[in-house]
């Protein structure tokens, strides 16, 4: 693993920080939950390495969370 990016997901945004494996934050970013903002998102965590080399961290999974985790593993992530 090369990259976490944790996420703090709301109703109609979610905040994402994207941090090495040496505690750096490489990038921050705040995206919006419709089909733009998730497609902005999940190219900014694809632009840190390949799959397998990134861990996405979502807060609330089985909460608020859910819709989005579950996106995230239909898009291979």
């Amino acid at each position: 693993m090369s990259v976490i990016i944790g996420m703090d997901p709301h109703k109609r945004s979610a905040t994402i920080e994207v941090i090495d494996q040496g505690g750096r934050v490489l990038q921050v970013g705040r995206f919006d939950t419709n089909e733009a903002g998730y497609a902005a998102m999940l190219a900014a965590g694809r632009g840190h390495g390949a799959i397998g080399e990134r861990v996405w961290a979502v807060e609330g999974c089985n909460g608020i969370g859910r819709h989005i985790a579950h996106r995230l593993v239909h898009d291979g992530e």
